[in-house]
C-alpha cells in the first residue's frame, strides 16, 4: 500500500489553501485512477490556489485508517486548510457514521467541503442534505460488495474450491482442476508424519496439548511464526477436521456440534473436511459449530477417523476443567457456593496456599463464609465424599454398558440421521416441486427409521459393573467429570463443607 504524499504549490499569503484528497483501493479498469481525481478535483481550484493533494492508494473507505486522510485531518485541525476537494464523496468515506463525523470537524475547525462529481458544497443546507443521503447509499452499497464476495467465497468452498489463506500445517497448496476450473487444493507435505505423530500422543492415557507442543519442538516442527508451539494453535490443530480421513461418523461428530453438512451421497474414501463460516459471527475454537458448514474437501485427509474422533473425545472430556483466566484448576469449580449469601466460592492464589474466597465478599455484599478453606483441603474432604460414591457404584454395577450390538445400532442411527439431515437439505435447495415431495417423504422414513432405532438401542442396554478408576489414581479430567455428575452443590459456612450428592 502506497503511503500518503505532499505537492504543494507555493502561492502568496492572501490564497486560499486547497487541499486535495484521492484515494484508490485497487487498480481495475473500471475504478478511476489516482491522477485522473487529481486533475478533476484542479478543475475546482483558481490559479492563485495553493494547493496540497493527500493521496491514498491501497486503503478502503470502510475506516478512517489511512495515513493519507490523516494527515489531511491534522492540517485542518491546526488551521492549515480553508477547503476539501474530492472527486466523489465515497472517496473521503464509504462509513455514515465516519463521514459525519468529518462534516462535523470542518465545520468546527472552518473548512469548506466539496466535491466534484456531486457538485455542490457543505455552505449549502441542500448540498448538506443531499451528503447524508448520497452516504447512506454508498454504505449500503459497500454493505452489498460485502455479502457478494462472501456468498461468492461460500459458493467456491462448497464445491471445493481453495478459499484462500494459508495452508494448514502438514499441508501445501498445489494447483488442481475441479469441475473443468482451474483452482488449487491441500497435499501432504513433509510435515505430515509429524501431524500423524502429534495426534497418536496427545491420544495416550499421558497426553496433552502441552505434551505435543513440546513432542513437535524436539522433533524440529516449528510454526509458521516464531520457534516453539501455543498450546491454543495445537489445540485449534487437533479440533480441525481438515486433517481427518472423514467417514460417516466423523460428519455425524460435526452434525452433533451443529455444523451443517455439504456432503455428496456418497463419500468419497478418506478425504478431510473444510469448515466454512461468517468470521463475524464464529470463533475460531472449533468447539461450537454452530453457524458452520462442514464441507467435503478435495484433499486426502492424514489422521484416521478412528483416532480423530479419540481425539475430540477426550478435548470434550477436557472442556469444563480448562482454566479460566488466571484462577487456578479444581473440580470444585461452579460446585462450591457460600452459606450465607449463596455467592459461588473463587480460590485465590495466597503466598503459600490456594484458598477460597466467597465471590460476594469481593463484591461487597456478603461479610463472608467465615474461616478461610484452603482449596487443598477441600478438595481432600469432598474427594473423600466421592471416593466413597464411587466405590458404591462399582459394588452395586448400576453403570450402563453398551455391548457390541449396541454399537452397531448406535452406528446405524448415525448413518440414518446423517443421511436424514442431506434431504432435508437438498429439499431447500430444489426446484421442482415433485423433486422436494420425494425429498419430504424419503425424510419423514428416515425419521420413523430412526426412532425405532433409538427404541432398539435403549432396550439393548445393560448395566454391569465396570472398571472405575481410583479416585486417588485419577487425573483431573476424570475428576472433574465425576464432580459433575455426582455432586448436586457443596456448601461452607467456614467451619463445615456440606456436601450435597444428586
Amino acid at each position: 500500500m502506497q503511503t500518503f504524499l505532499h505537492k504543494i504549490q507555493e502561492k502568496g499569503a492572501d490564497m486560499s489553501r486547497t487541499a486535495i484528497y484521492v484515494r484508490q483501493s485497487a487498480e481495475r479498469a473500471d475504478s478511476v485512477s489516482l491522477e485522473t481525481q487529481e486533475q478533476l478535483c484542479r478543475q475546482e481550484t483558481a490559479p492563485e490556489d495553493a494547493v496540497t493533494v493527500f493521496c491514498d492508494r491501497g486503503f478502503s473507505g470502510k475506516n478512517t485508517a489511512r495515513p493519507g486522510f490523516q494527515a489531511m485531518m491534522q492540517a485542518v485541525r491546526s488551521g492549515q486548510i480553508d477547503r476539501v476537494l474530492v472527486y466523489k464523496l465515497d472517496r473521503i468515506s464509504r462509513n455514515l457514521a465516519d463521514f459525519t463525523q468529518i462534516l462535523r470537524d470542518f465545520q468546527r475547525y472552518g473548512t469548506a467541503f466539496q466535491s466534484h462529481t456531486e457538485h455542490f458544497e457543505t455552505a449549502s443546507p441542500m448540498g448538506q442534505a443531499m451528503q447524508n443521503m448520497l452516504m447512506v447509499f454508498a454504505e449500503l452499497e459497500r454493505e452489498t460488495i460485502c455479502a457478494r464476495v462472501r456468498d461468492a467465497a461460500f459458493s467456491r468452498a462448497k464445491r471445493g474450491f481453495d478459499t484462500g489463506g494459508p495452508p494448514p500445517a502438514g499441508f501445501r497448496r498445489v494447483p488442481a482442476v475441479i469441475g473443468g476450473i482451474h483452482t488449487s487444493m491441500l497435499e501432504a507435505d513433509a510435515h505430515a508424519a509429524d501431524i500423524q505423530a502429534g495426534f497418536a500422543h496427545y491420544c495416550r492415557a499421558e497426553g496433552t496439548v502441552s505434551a505435543v507442543c513440546r513432542l513437535w519442538t524436539d522433533m524440529g516442527f516449528q510454526p509458521v511464526r516464531g520457534k516453539t508451539w501455543a498450546t491454543g494453535t495445537v489445540s485449534r490443530m487437533l479440533r480441525n477436521p481438515v486433517y481427518v480421513q472423514a467417514d460417516s461418523q466423523v460428519y455425524a461428530y460435526l452434525a452433533k456440534k451443529g455444523a451443517e453438512l455439504c456432503v455428496p451421497a456418497e463419500l468419497p474414501a478418506q478425504h478431510g473436511v473444510y469448515i466454512y463460516a461468517d468470521r463475524r459471527l464464529t470463533s475460531s475454537r472449533l468447539t461450537d459449530l454452530h453457524g458452520m458448514y462442514a464441507i467435503c474437501a478435495p484433499h486426502e485427509g492424514l489422521i484416521a477417523p478412528a483416532l480423530w474422533l479419540a481425539c475430540q473425545e477426550k478435548m470434550d472430556r477436557a472442556l469444563p476443567c480448562r482454566r479460566s483466566g488466571t484462577k487456578p484448576r479444581s473440580f470444585l469449580s461452579g460446585l462450591l457456593y457460600c452459606m450465607r449469601c449463596g455467592s459461588a466460592m473463587t480460590p485465590v492464589q495466597g503466598r503459600s496456599a490456594v484458598y477460597l474466597v466467597c465471590s460476594g465478599k469481593k463484591r461487597g455484599i456478603c461479610e463472608g463464609a467465615g474461616a478461610v478453606w484452603r482449596l487443598e483441603e477441600a478438595e481432600r474432604l469432598v474427594g473423600a465424599v466421592l471416593a466413597a460414591r464411587l466405590e458404591t457404584l462399582r459394588k452395586t454395577g448400576v453403570i450402563r454398558q453398551q455391548d457390541d450390538r449396541t454399537r452397531s445400532l448406535q452406528k446405524a442411527l448415525e448413518r440414518t440421521e446423517m443421511r436424514r439431515r442431506m434431504l432435508l437439505q437438498s429439499i431447500t435447495e430444489a426446484d421442482d416441486a415433485d423433486v422436494m415431495r420425494a425429498a419430504a417423504e424419503a425424510a419423514a422414513q428416515m425419521e420413523h427409521t430412526c426412532t425405532k432405532l433409538r427404541q432398539q438401542i435403549a432396550a439393548a442396554g445393560k448395566h454391569e459393573a465396570v472398571n472405575l478408576p481410583e479416585w486417588a489414581e485419577a487425573d483431573a479430567g476424570f475428576r472433574c467429570n465425576a464432580a459433575k455428575i455426582l455432586l448436586e452443590y457443596v456448601l461452607t459456612d467456614g467451619k463445615t463443607l456440606h456436601t450435597v450428592l444428586r
